[in-house]
């Protein structure tokens, strides 16, 4: 007697075998004679949540530790310990988890250093320096929160505007701006900054405004070391360097930037106003943390996160660095090579965590979503478009564990996918850059003891 079923696939392949499957549910593939691909494993070179690691996978639990059992006060406090070692806090600082995504520890940071003074006046409080979609939703952010708000923007493919921040802080005279905040890496347009230049202006000008930045794709694909940058406050996410899922928010504190904090909660407090924040609350959540080692709530997924620290840890985070950057000129080389642009409009500035790529004039947001199209259903490789502008271009990211093979896969991808789509590209060139510099890059790969290539 034959067995019907023999796995959970059983019952799918006799619906495949008897043609009992409809039309294709993704309308893109009609008339393409599409066929199927059980064995089709997606290279996600999307800025996040990013390709993760084997290791990761393999070894993390599907469900965090309970939050009040025993020893997990001891975890979690040892966690954020080695998180803050990774990202060079400064000793006597915090680091402070938020469950939820970068953006839980971009707006706790932006709702924090407020004083009496800004609810009676309208001086600036916050300079936010801003370079793309992800930088500009932090200065929505920061104006939502009803603080008073200096915007600075850079043309896109642009620098930090580092001349009109001083104008503004030279202005300042008394001193109310509390924080500068600016990101890392514009996760949008493929730019990287310099935080030194804002430290150094602010150090020049004698300002004890504290700078605060987004690191939220550069950490874990970039240096960003908050003693070495001069930086009081970094933003952080689970789901892109770190190659965890989303669910955690990492917040790093400098120790002026938490005696900051405390000191403007007071001034709060003595003038009778509450601060408006729970959850996002600076310093609820240090004394959470200080007193318990846990969360004022519940936590995200430590034991998954403790498991990315070690994956990094083993690889070495100059490594990690060096492959982020190996990867993206793996990208950098097959784009230019075939005649595309960066948005990047200068060298220096251009990101080893995402590329952005212009596409020609007169091919906008349809014939740049049909590349996108083509390169999932077709290559197996999915990538992203410029958010915020819709007709500009693409996205090609190097975050999480992303190797120069594969780099060099959705390389090929890429340009293969606007041959088919039409737009101008020379796809030889392109490939033949792209292949020289893959064997400048690519490294032999040592497998760990007792783990398979494939982390099991």
């Amino acid at each position: 007697m034959t067995n019907e079923l023999i796995s959970p696939l059983s019952g799918l392949r006799r619906l495949i075998e008897t043609d009992q499957v409809g039309p294709n549910e993704n309308t893109f593939l009609d008339g393409k004679d599409p066929v199927w691909s059980p064995h089709n494993k997606i290279i996600n070179v999307t800025p996040g949540p990013a390709w993760g690691s084997e290791l990761v996978d393999q070894f993390s639990s599907t469900q965090t530790r309970g939050m009040r059992g025993p020893d997990v006060a001891r975890f979690f406090t040892t966690v954020r310990a080695e998180y803050a070692k990774m990202v060079g806090m400064q000793e006597g600082g915090r680091a402070l988890f938020f469950t939820g995504s970068g953006t839980t520890g971009t707006e706790a940071a932006a709702g924090s250093c407020r004083f009496p003074s800004e609810a009676d006046s309208d001086t600036p409080a916050v300079i936010t320096m801003e370079i793309g979609a992800f930088s500009t939703a932090m200065g929505n952010c920061v104006e939502n929160l009803g603080r008073n708000v200096v915007r600075l923007k850079s043309e896109l493919g642009e620098d930090l505007a580092y001349d009109k921040c001083r104008e503004v802080l030279e202005k300042d005279t008394e001193h109310k701006v509390q924080l500068v905040m600016a990101p890392l890496n514009e996760t949008g347009t493929g730019v990287t900054t310099d935080p030194k230049k804002i430290r150094a202006l602010l150090d020049e000008l004698k300002h004890p405004a504290l700078v605060v930045i987004d690191g939220i794709s550069a950490i874990g694909s970039m240096p960003a070391n908050m003693t070495e940058m001069g930086i009081d406050m970094l933003m952080g996410c689970s789901q892109k360097g770190i190659m965890g899922t989303p669910g955690i928010g990492m917040l790093s504190l400098s120790p002026k930037a938490v005696e900051k904090a405390y000191e403007a909660d007071k001034a709060l407090a003595d003038a009778g106003i509450k601060k408006g924040q729970h959850y996002l609350h600076l310093t609820k959540m240090i004394d959470a943390m200080d007193s318990m080692g846990l969360h004022i709530e519940t936590p995200g997924n430590y034991a998954q996160f403790a498991v990315a620290l070690d994956t990094l840890a083993i690889e070495g985070i100059d490594r990690v660095c060096e492959r982020h950057k190996d990867c993206s000129e793996v990208y950098r080389a097959a784009v230019l090579a075939a005649g595309f642009e960066l948005v990047a409009k200068e060298e220096h500035l251009r990101s080893n965590a995402v590329t952005a790529v212009k596409s020609p004039e007169g091919f906008g947001v349809k014939k740049i979503t049909e590349v996108l199209n083509i390169m999932f259903s077709k290559h197996g490789v999915e990538a992203a478009a410029i958010p915020g502008e819709p007709n500009l271009g693409w996205r090609l990211c190097a975050t999480g564990g992303i190797q120069p093979q594969h780099a060099m896969a959705a390389s090929i991808a890429f340009l293969m996918a606007c041959e088919e789509a039409g737009i101008p590209v020379d796809v030889e060139k392109g490939i033949a850059a792209a292949t020289k510099t893959y064997r400048e890059v690519v490294k032999y790969h040592r497998p760990l003891p007792g783990v398979d290539a494939y982390g099991r």
